[in-house]
């Protein structure tokens, strides 16, 4: 029985040991080494990790970071990464809040000193290099470890400016990759392209599919999403079959038309994720590459990455929306109105979720926990929890399930979910800036910065860049001489949006 993500690692290796499983832009590893790393690094870290402890992983995205993750998974401990492009107050939220104490880097990566003061620092080289395997005392750990334990924590961004660390245990990931697999029937020959940062859930999928499976992963470099022909020859360079990314890094390749100068021939499988993606950009992929199998995926961390799914069979129209379609096995998508199941055709309610795929929760979070995690109010009979995840959807004629829209200020931008309030709360801390509000222009898909006081927008932006990662930081930014309050003496938000977003 498979209850540890690293029982996928060992029963793969017997199997693909010398085949390549992994590979980054300076390196490449295969199964057999894999496995060699990650039982050294665990080695290294037994004792100064206990099941269920937290392990930062501080490093860019690299080979070097699978081999981090499941060398903490061998100790029994669940790893939180993190990039190490991310500001400095944003990692110290993140240690504070997890009480944090053991950090993995690589040797040459630049690390704060604050961040040295708060963790001690382990680098993966001088595991590997002692190469201390520790057969008997890992086994006992994995066999005190349970599959409710966690595999990983990542952070997404919270409301009230303090990210929130989602916990997810190896059942759940087991869970999702088995109905991942199946469903998408991957198998020795897939190759993967990862796109998404491995702080963001959606590369869970292409790492624990190639690990599973015994497929290849290439992670793609981050500079072939500004150069769309160059990344498209990449995909037939390494022979690309799958590709499952954001729906902006989709369009920037038929945006800038890559696909009428070179078609990726390898390529069967394009999923995209994390926001909507716009049916007359999916069009003109599907246009240029009639025979392969497209889909839609939905879901919040929360639920472990994916909670439904959609296979594009019939034709839409550029001005239809692609639905995100049904519940993935072993999982329910519930659509409420407050306490009311909505079933009926082209009735909005929020989009909840039950079943084994839920997180824990917040790591250290009860109050947000129990808002977001809450008692199912169809199941009178026993305790059930579901997650309300405050996006609201409706059933269409079909009876898949659309995405309609967020409940309140969290958006979906770049791929990454975000929660304006976190913006505001970095925007208001600026020397010279008296108050801030965050909006979201839906229609050019900017977040808008509204701000009382004397700073400019270059000085904003650098300022900002000091406390939130790229993806956060506003793309428009207006002065106001004095912000608008409304009877309840907060900001008029109604207004802001009436006079300043243009969604049409």
């Amino acid at each position: 029985m498979i209850k540890n993500i690293v029982d996928y690692l060992e029963i793969t290796e017997r199997k693909y040991g010398s085949k390549m499983a992994y590979c980054d832009e300076n390196r490449e590893i295969t199964f057999s080494g894999l496995k060699e790393s990650a039982l050294a690094i665990a080695g290294g870290l037994l004792d100064h990790v206990r099941i269920g402890t937290p392990v930062l992983v501080y490093m860019n995205k690299s080979v070097e970071v699978i081999e981090a993750f499941l060398g903490v998974a061998y100790t029994g401990g669940f790893y939180v990464p993190i990039d190490i492009q991310m500001p400095y107050e944003r990692v110290k939220l993140i240690i504070d809040t997890l009480g944090a104490k053991t950090l993995l880097a690589r040797r040459g990566d630049e690390i704060p000193e604050a961040v040295k003061k708060d963790c001690t620092v382990f680098y993966i080289e001088d595991f590997k290099a002692r190469f201390v395997v520790r057969p008997d005392e890992i086994q006992a750990r994995q066999r005190r470890s349970i599959d409710t334990d966690p595999v990983y924590a990542i952070f997404t961004s919270g409301s009230t400016g303090v990210p929130k660390g989602v916990l997810v245990s190896h059942r759940s990931v087991i869970n999702f990759t088995e109905w991942w697999c199946e469903t998408f029937e991957f198998d020795e020959n897939e190759v993967f392209a990862n796109q998404t940062p491995f702080y963001f859930d959606a590369s869970v999928k292409d790492i624990y599919a190639t690990l599973r499976c015994g497929a290849t992963m290439h992670i793609v470099p981050k500079k072939y999403f500004s150069l769309p022909k160059k990344l498209v020859h990449y995909l037939n360079e390494k022979r690309i079959t799958c590709i499952d990314w954001v729906p902006s890094a989709l369009c920037m390749i038929v945006n800038f038309r890559a696909l009428d100068k070179e078609k990726p021939e390898y390529l069967k499988k394009v999923m995209f994720l994390g926001e909507v993606m716009p049916t007359k950009q999916f069009n003109m992929w599907r246009a240029a590459l009639p025979e392969v199998r497209y889909a839609n995926l939905y879901g919040p961390t929360e639920a472990t990455g994916d909670c439904t799914y959609y296979k594009i069979e019939r034709e839409f129209e550029d001005s239809e929306p692609i639905p995100i379609g049904f519940a993935c096995n072993n999982t329910e998508v519930l659509l409420l109105d407050g306490d009311t199941l909505v079933t009926e055709k082209d009735t909005i309610g929020e989009i909840c979720v039950r079943g084994c795929s839920l997180a824990h929760g917040y790591f250290n979070n009860p109050e947000k926990t129990a808002e977001a995690f809450v008692r199912n109010p169809l199941q009178k009979n026993y305790y059930e929890r579901i997650y309300r995840t405050g996006d609201l959807g409706k059933y269409n004629a079909y009876g898949e399930i659309v995405f309609m829209a967020r409940k309140d200020s969290q958006i979906k931008h770049m791929g990454h979910r975000i929660e304006l309030g976190e913006i505001e709360t970095a925007l208001s801390a600026v020397p010279g800036v008296r108050r801030g509000c965050c909006l979201y222009e839906h229609s050019t898909q900017k977040i808008v910065a509204l701000f009382e006081g004397d700073r400019d927008t270059r000085e904003l932006t650098e300022a900002l860049k000091e406390k939130l990662p790229g993806y956060m930081l506003p793309n428009r930014f207006v002065a106001l001489k004095e912000m608008p309050i409304n009877l309840n003496g907060k900001i008029d938000r109604t207004l802001l949006k009436q006079l300043y977003i243009k969604e049409k």
